[in-house]
C-alpha cells in the first residue's frame, strides 16, 4: 500500500510539473499575442494601411541641453529606410554642417572641408534610425519584441511593448491611440562613465500623406531634460 501511494504521489507531482510547463507555455504565447497586437495596432496608427513608406525628409529646430549652456540647431534631414542612407543640412552655431551617408559610410562637411565618420558615430545613427517608430511600424513583422504590461502615467494608460534591437527599446503605445508617446532605452554617459535610462516624449502627432508623425520631440537623461525638437515640416516620399 505504501509503494502503491508513493507511486500515485510521484504520478501527481509528474502531472502538476507537466501542467504547470503547459501554463507557462500558455502564459508566454499569450505575452507574445500581445506584443503582436500592439506592435499591428502601432503600425497602422503610425502608417496608414496601404501607404508605402520609403523616405522621410524633415525640417527642424533642436536645442540641446549641454554643461556648456544650450545650443540650438536647425536644418533638414533625409532618411531612406529601405537603404539606411540618410543626409542632413545643418545650421549650428559653428556654421553650416553636411553629413551624408551612404553604403555604410559617412561624412561630414564643415567650412569646405570633409571629415569621415567613424565607426562609433556610424553606429549611433544606425541605432537611432533603428528605433524611429516609423521603421519599427514598417518592419513589425520581423521583430524581437515582447508585451511587458500595461502602466498609467498621468492618467493615461500605456501598453509597453520592448523590441530586442541592439539595443533593446521599450515603446509606450496609448491605448486609446496605440501612439508611441513615449521610448526608454539604456545610453552610456561618457562624462558619468555609466549607462543612464534616456526618455524620449512624442507629442503633436499630425498626418501628414499617410504617415502620423510627432511634431514635438523632448528627451530626458537620467531624470534630466537633455533636449527638444520642433517639426516645422515633414514631406514623404520626395
Amino acid at each position: 500500500m505504501r509503494k502503491l501511494t508513493y507511486s500515485s504521489h510521484l504520478i501527481a507531482l509528474i502531472l502538476i510539473s507537466g501542467l504547470s510547463m503547459v501554463f507557462a507555455q500558455i502564459e508566454v504565447n499569450a505575452q507574445d499575442n500581445n506584443a503582436e497586437k500592439w506592435l499591428n495596432k502601432m503600425a497602422d496608427a503610425v502608417i496608414e494601411p496601404g501607404t508605402e513608406v520609403e523616405t522621410l525628409t524633415t525640417d527642424i529646430e533642436q536645442t540641446v541641453i549641454s554643461p556648456m549652456g544650450d545650443i540650438t540647431l536647425s536644418g533638414t534631414s533625409t532618411v531612406n529606410f529601405e537603404t539606411g542612407n540618410q543626409s542632413a543640412v545643418l545650421e549650428t552655431p559653428q556654421g553650416k554642417v553636411e553629413v551624408i551617408i551612404e553604403d555604410g559610410e559617412g561624412v561630414q562637411k564643415v567650412g569646405g572641408r570633409e571629415i569621415p565618420m567613424n565607426g562609433v558615430q556610424l553606429q549611433q545613427v544606425e541605432t537611432e534610425m533603428e528605433r524611429n517608430y516609423v521603421n519599427v511600424a514598417r518592419n513589425k513583422d520581423s521583430l524581437d519584441a515582447e508585451f511587458l504590461g500595461m502602466e498609467t502615467i498621468d492618467d493615461t494608460e500605456y501598453a509597453k511593448v520592448k523590441i530586442n534591437f541592439t539595443v533593446p527599446v521599450t515603446y509606450y503605445l496609448d491605448t486609446e491611440t496605440a501612439l508611441p508617446d513615449m521610448i526608454t532605452f539604456n545610453q552610456f554617459n561618457q562624462q558619468t562613465g555609466s549607462e543612464v535610462e534616456v526618455q524620449v516624449k512624442h507629442s503633436d502627432w499630425r498626418t501628414v500623406s499617410g504617415v502620423t508623425y510627432a511634431f514635438s520631440i523632448e528627451s530626458f537623461a537620467g531624470g534630466q531634460k537633455a533636449g527638444s525638437g520642433t517639426v516645422k515640416s515633414l514631406t514623404v516620399n520626395e
